[in-house]
């Protein structure tokens, strides 16, 4: 019985391994997309909600967002945004037509809410949905822009 090369182990064991995280990747993000429309995990994200308002009216008007506006309705309105990686629901608060307050009521993406969480400062700051993007989280980022859009079409004047 012949002993096997070193090198042809090390080359088995990196095929193996890649082969391994390759399938756990596509499974992985088959199972998230599954709780998607369920939102399975609602009660651990109201745990973790957070706020965010302005409390200076003193504007930011010259704010270049697509979406910045001052023609909203007083109120608060919710929105969502889905992507295959997961969904953000956010609520939205309109006062003397402005962005007031941003807050993340439900997240289930593959990354954590606490990759997005500066997120909601951003759009009250800036007045719209002209936000940054998070390195490592584009679709949650994407996600959560979408989700503020689809509150303030509804908060429109």
């Amino acid at each position: 019985m012949s002993k096997l090369n070193n090198k042809w182990v090390i080359l088995c064991t990196a095929a193996i391994g890649l082969t391994y995280s390759a399938g756990y990747a596509v499974t992985n993000t088959d199972a998230s997309n599954a709780s998607v429309k369920g939102y399975s995990q609602t009660s651990i994200q109201q745990n973790n909600q957070k706020t965010y308002s302005n409390s200076t009216q003193s504007g930011n008007s010259n704010s270049s967002s697509s979406t910045s506006q001052s023609n909203y309705k007083n109120g608060t309105y919710t929105g969502q945004g889905e992507c295959k990686f997961g969904a953000v629901a956010v609520k939205v608060t309109i006062k003397q037509g402005k962005i007031n307050a941003v807050e993340i009521t439900d997240c289930t993406t593959s990354y954590p809410e606490s990759a997005i969480e500066g997120l909601p400062q951003e759009v009250v700051d800036r007045q719209g949905t002209d936000v940054d993007n998070v390195s490592g989280a584009t679709f949650s980022t994407e996600t959560f822009k979408t989700a503020v859009m689809n509150a303030l079409e509804k908060a429109k004047g």
